[in-house]
């Protein structure tokens, strides 16, 4: 389960976010996380009904507890050999949509992306 792996770096990576923002801002007081988005890869490996399990299960006792673990899945840029038309994917449909082959082109898709924090402070 990669899942648990997945979230213990999202949550690392919003804790050092964190961090930062109140190094270089130490008035501004962050009290909790409120939200984590995050863009998933198309062909990503990934179950999102696990990770967003995990996500509640490792955030416990951080300032991520009770927070809502946001994803959307990232369109997949391609190109087709067939007819050289650029497109991007939304679901996995591994066709051209303008001819209909098969023969496509993409880099990237696997990915995990944090995009965004929402986070509660005092004021």
């Amino acid at each position: 389960m990669h899942e648990a792996t997945l979230v213990l770096g999202i949550l690392d990576a919003a804790r050092e976010a964190v961090e930062e923002h109140r190094a270089a801002h130490p008035e501004e007081k962050a009290l909790r996380i409120q939200e984590i988005e995050c863009e998933l890869g198309l062909i990503a490996s990934v179950e999102a009904q696990t990770l967003t399990a995990c996500f509640e299960l490792f955030a416990e006792g951080t300032m991520a507890q009770g927070a809502t673990l946001s994803l959307r899945t990232r369109p997949l840029d391609c190109e087709c050999s067939a007819c050289g038309h650029a497109f991007a994917l939304t679901q996995r449909r591994f066709a051209c949509p303008n001819c209909g082959s098969e023969e496509i082109h993409f880099n990237g898709g696997h990915g995990l992306t944090l995009v965004s924090l929402r986070v509660e402070s005092e004021e």
